[in-house]
């Protein structure tokens, strides 16, 4: 039996309590999770029973609800192309009309659902994916993302890959440059699915959105000071990381709905 050693006297135990303590890695953020920690997601398929697919996903106290209408006949003719679908993106806002932040979500997650969406597959169509922020606290383009996709594979849309996305802030050193960069050549701070205070006191917020598959970039939306190539690229890799176990998560908590409406009574 494994016995452990006491040290004779009461300095030796505080020398060691005073490493352990200084080895132990402090929380980095207020709400105890490490940097490289996302909250817990939860999702909700179905939500709205008009429209032809729809979704709920929450991160923390941020969510959106998503809904999808068609492939569909275009009401207008302007729209409609003979050998593939037109893909329209709508964000509304909490509260209040869409700004210029909701116009430049849309571009983001148009760019990122248009990489997805078979569209020769519905010709002469018309996809409308309307996103309803509900709740705000950080990462709303990443929930908003999220939200979309799932509400297209509720829809029952062909879709070429998985994408996803996940939001980034970047701390950066107190020395700066003129023109905003950081001094240094450091490596950045960077805290996974910020929250809205997080994002306030980060230098930089990156949404990033990724092909799982293919492991390629689709799309970012970045906000604040300019990133350098080394700030970039962590970016990128913790994305990519995060957007994977972000894919195991929804794979398995669908694969357990499935399971459980295909269960036969007993």
């Amino acid at each position: 039996t494994a016995r452990a050693t006491l040290p004779r006297s009461g300095r030796p135990a505080q020398t060691a309590m005073a490493a352990a303590a200084a080895s132990a890695p402090e929380p980095r953020r207020l709400d105890g999770r490490e940097s490289n920690q996302m909250r817990p997601p939860q999702i909700e398929l179905r939500p709205l029973l008009r429209a032809d697919g729809s979704a709920r996903f929450k991160l923390g106290k941020t969510a959106a609800v998503a809904a999808v209408y068609g492939p569909r006949e275009p009401k207008s003719r302007a729209k409609e192309v003979f050998d593939r679908a037109t893909l329209d993106v709508i964000v509304r806002p909490r509260v209040g009309v869409p700004g210029p932040v909701e116009r430049q979500l849309e571009g983001h997650l148009l760019r990122q659902l248009d990489h997805i969406v078979l569209h020769q597959e519905y010709p002469r169509t018309q996809i409308t994916v309307i996103i309803q922020i509900t709740s705000t606290d950080g990462s709303i383009g990443a929930v908003a993302g999220n939200a979309a996709f799932l509400a297209l594979l509720d829809a029952g849309v062909a879709m070429r890959a998985t994408a996803l996305s996940v939001a980034i802030g970047v701390h950066f050193g107190d020395a700066r440059m003129d023109d905003g960069s950081p001094e240094s050549e450091d490596a950045p701070v960077l805290l996974l699915d910020p929250t809205e205070l997080e994002e306030k006191d980060c230098d930089a917020v990156v949404t990033v959105s990724v092909d799982s598959s293919r492991e390629q970039l689709i799309s970012s939306l970045s906000a604040g000071a300019a990133l350098d190539a080394v700030a970039w690229v962590s970016c990128i890799e913790a994305g990519g990381k995060a957007c994977k176990v972000l894919e195991s998560f929804l794979r398995m908590s669908l694969q357990k709905r499935l399971e459980a409406f295909l269960k036969p009574p007993q």
